[in-house]
């Protein structure tokens, strides 16, 4: 039986990345706990409103650049873990690269400037960009879950995706549940980011 290798820190070209892994979900866990709980003209102007968006959009980028220490494990595999992990891998990079970046930039730089009518009329005309670019971002960390309840490897296993999977479906109704959005979304960024720092974690002490 072939056994698949589990990418470690000791690889020279995935230690920076295990390193940005962990940079990179400590930000976009602290970013994301500073974030007010809505979205409101008052919130644009609360004291951790800019350093919230430009907190997580940096660690969602870093986040990216060390996802092949995730996903190098099942892409060497065998079975449709190795293809699903590369189809996470686009729709992940997409998600963390543009739709986050893009956001944070937004509330930060333009929606701060603009009144709330104005605000409403662009997020109709970009709905259907930013979509399925959040959809990306979604359906991206339901498929590396999905990954690791299958074929759990050593960086990311059973536990880690099931708080994925629950981090994710509270993201994605947040807008349907009880409370503000905030209350949901919030704790679901965190958990996404924590998991991802501590599997960076694992990979440098492999």
């Amino acid at each position: 039986m072939t056994m698949t290798k589990v990418p470690t820190a000791t690889d020279p070209d995935l230690r920076p990345r295990a390193g940005a892994l962990i940079a990179g979900g400590v930000l976009f866990a602290v970013g994301n706990a500073l974030h007010p709980l809505e979205h409101s003209e008052a919130a644009e102007q609360s004291a951790t409103w800019a350093a919230a968006h430009l907190t997580f959009g940096t660690g969602a980028v870093l986040m990216a650049v060390g996802l092949p220490v995730l996903l190098t494990a099942w892409r060497d595999g065998k079975g449709w873990p190795a293809k699903v992990s590369a189809a996470a891998r686009v729709l992940l990079f997409v998600g963390l690269t543009v739709a986050i970046p893009i956001g944070a930039y937004h509330e930060v730089y333009v929606a701060s400037r603009l009144s709330h009518h104005e605000q409403t009329a662009i997020e109709e005309a970009a709905l259907p960009v930013n979509g399925p670019l959040a959809a990306a971002f979604l359906v991206g960390f339901l498929l590396l879950a999905g990954c690791a309840l299958a074929a759990p490897r050593p960086l990311l296993g059973r536990v880690g995706a099931v708080v994925l999977i629950v981090a994710v479906l509270a993201m994605a109704g947040a807008e349907g549940l009880p409370g503000a959005e905030g209350w949901w979304i919030i704790p679901g960024t965190i958990g996404v980011g924590l998991v991802l720092a501590l599997a960076g974690v694992r990979a440098l002490r492999a």
